[in-house]
């Protein structure tokens, strides 16, 4: 056992006081100019930059392998099966992207023929 004590109202605070977290959830958007679509657009910046990173990262790999028939002395980045598993996420992550990508097109398709029904009135 530590010799670390446990609090549960937290250090130095009374056992009716209860201890603040003072994380914030990171966005990369202003909160007062939100509306429907920006969690999606803020969403596709993360995983485009993750499919990115992953994609990359499994080029490096096919590139030093590659390197390795001409005698070269690169050492891979990923092994087999993290290259594949990245792989898996890229095309998991570009599936759900057209997923919310095609859904969009549905909400503003709906809203452009509610638009026209309310203007032909």
């Amino acid at each position: 056992m530590s010799g670390r004590q446990d609090n549960a109202g937290g250090a130095g605070l009374n056992a009716d006081q209860e201890a603040q977290p003072f994380h914030k959830p990171f966005s990369w958007l202003n909160t007062e100019a939100l509306n429907r679509n920006v969690s999606f657009i803020e969403s596709v910046a993360d995983m485009c930059a993750g499919i990115q990173t992953c994609l990359q990262l499994v080029n490096s790999t096919d590139m030093a392998l590659h390197a390795r028939t001409w005698d070269g002395d690169d050492q891979p980045v990923l092994g087999r099966v993290d290259k594949e598993r990245l792989l898996r996420l890229a095309i998991a992550v570009t599936g759900t992207l057209a997923d919310g990508a095609h859904k969009e097109i549905a909400w503003i398709n709906d809203q452009a023929r509610k638009t026209a029904k309310e203007s032909a009135r």
